[in-house]
């Protein structure tokens, strides 16, 4: 009985994050990290607290059960899985960062309009460990958030394009659907999207489902090509790496995988198409990757490609087989892509940086310095010249939970160099996940949130050949960490990570249907 009422209370708290706290605003864009914030840390606080009263009424049931059949009661650290164990020593690593800052009111709470301090990251990590064991893996919060998720992206969508269905007290190009600027947005649609997309790779069996899913996915990929920001193709990169990598494992799902790139082609050629027939209503900067994609013929020759191999895997249904061999040498090969395509990349922009390569002098994307990646390049300095200024004991454990800003604005030269690069506006994080997190949590809460994502991510390619929902939980921590490389932790990406992952742990432990 006490099991039951914290499954659905467990249950409607999801319901109530995924489904109405994408859409909560107070005044608009005004203050929206802060009231965005607000909204998730009571709720979360409120939850918590009933969460920990229904955690004692537990342990006090099984107390009595062990007593009664003369046992004595033990915790069970078997049940504690690698992924518990590292989330555990993250927290406790927050905290010794705490302890040991010289910024203790900022770390407490966060930079003000980020709020990834110390209280919020604790709070992440009880709210993961409380919903692996009180959920039961209800399928209809999945589908649910998903659909919800499905209708940001839209209200994202229809923005872009001037269709404001809800009023607003500002409106700007920079902010979009509900969710705040574009790097919000798009750091949100890389933590939900994957899980919505893999069902839709993954599903066979439901036609209705994979209807649904199908839908969901073009307007997953229709919000991504039309908010205008480059960063979205780090998330479509990874995501379709990922995606070959685990399709490779069952024919359908390599059919599907194709079928996914028609998908991508012709939801960038379906922007495209909205922005020849309302030229006027489009109103962002045409001068990125976005407005590459939907504006030429790359992404309808990708969509024809895509198309045209599914057709033929699909006529060769009954004689298709991918041997062992063919799998481990595809996957060797990706390595070797990307490997290779890293190091190229590395070559190039460093001869061009120090000698210059004729006709590449101009692209930002190939010079290393302090405008690379829209003032990305100065970021990612300072925060490595932060880190070499740091004493020993801060470079092992960080200056605090979000005190980037407060530590480098502290040191005279770099305080310079910050008013140099971007004037009047502050910055408050590397705008790289672990170069922010070195700074903040130093070289131990990076390697305990690197072991959070690997352990994580194995978990679930293990358990995603009975449950596919896993392998959308792999692919969602893969592309959250692979977007970060040029974005950053805020309100509306990390505390889905999160629950996503306390939701995968129920799942794990064989609650869920």
């Amino acid at each position: 009985m006490i099991k039951k009422a914290g499954s659905l209370f467990t249950t409607a708290y999801l319901l109530l994050i995924f489904g109405v706290y994408p859409f909560y605003m107070k005044q608009g864009y005004v203050d929206i990290g802060k009231a965005k914030y607000y909204f998730f840390i009571y709720s979360s606080f409120a939850a918590a607290g009933i969460f920990t009263l229904i955690s004692i009424l537990l342990t006090v049931q099984g107390i009595y059960q062990c007593l009664k059949k003369r046992k004595m009661y033990l915790i069970d650290w078997n049940n504690l899985s690698i992924v518990d164990l590292f989330v555990i020593m993250y927290a406790a690593e927050i905290f010794i960062s705490y302890a040991f800052s010289d910024f203790r009111g900022e770390a407490l709470w966060g930079a003000e309009g980020w709020y990834m301090g110390l209280v919020l990251k604790l709070i992440l990590c009880a709210l993961y460990f409380f919903i692996s064991r009180l959920w039961d893996g209800n399928r209809f919060v999945w589908h649910t958030s998903i659909a919800i998720s499905g209708i940001v992206f839209v209200l994202g969508i229809l923005d872009r394009f001037s269709i404001y269905l809800i009023p607003l007290e500002i409106r700007q190009p920079e902010f979009i659907s509900t969710l705040g600027n574009i790097n919000w947005f798009n750091g949100y649609l890389s933590v939900l999207a994957p899980v919505g997309i893999c069902m839709f790779l993954f599903q066979n069996k439901n036609i209705y489902l994979k209807l649904f899913y199908g839908i969901y996915t073009v307007i997953s990929f229709m919000a991504g090509v039309s908010q205008g920001g480059d960063s979205i193709f780090l998330f479509f990169a990874a995501l379709f790496f990922i995606l070959l990598w685990i399709s490779l494992e069952k024919e359908a799902w390599f059919r599907n995988y194709f079928l996914l790139i028609f998908l991508w082609g012709f939801s960038a050629q379906a922007v495209r198409f909205m922005r020849v027939f309302m030229p006027d209503r489009y109103n962002y900067d045409t001068n990125n990757l976005c407005a590459y994609a939907t504006g030429s013929n790359v992404t309808l020759a990708a969509g024809i490609f895509g198309l045209l191999i599914y057709g033929m895997l699909l006529w060769k249904k009954e004689n298709f087989f991918l041997s062992e061999y063919i799998k481990k040498t595809i996957r060797k090969t990706m390595v070797v892509l990307l490997l290779g395509g890293i190091m190229l990349w590395l070559f190039i922009a460093g001869f061009n940086t120090s000698i210059g390569i004729s006709g590449l002098e101009e692209k930002s994307f190939f010079l290393l310095n302090k405008n690379w990646g829209n003032g990305r390049g100065a970021a990612f300095s300072i925060a490595f010249d932060s880190f070499k200024q740091m004493p020993l004991l801060h470079k092992f454990i960080g200056v605090g939970a979000d005190c980037f800003s407060v530590y480098v604005y502290s040191l005279p030269d770099l305080a310079v160099k910050l008013k140099e690069a971007f004037g009047n506006s502050r910055l408050t994080n590397a705008h790289n996940e672990l170069l922010t997190c070195l700074v903040n949590e130093g070289i131990l809460g990076v390697c305990l949130f690197l072991g959070i994502v690997i352990f994580f991510v194995k978990k679930c390619m293990k358990n995603g050949k009975e449950n596919y929902i896993f392998l959308g939980l792999a692919a969602c921590v893969i592309c959250y960490l692979c977007h970060n490389m040029v974005s950053f932790e805020q309100v509306l990406n990390l505390p889905f990570l999160f629950l996503l992952m306390g939701m995968g742990g129920a799942a794990s432990q064989g609650q869920s249907d």
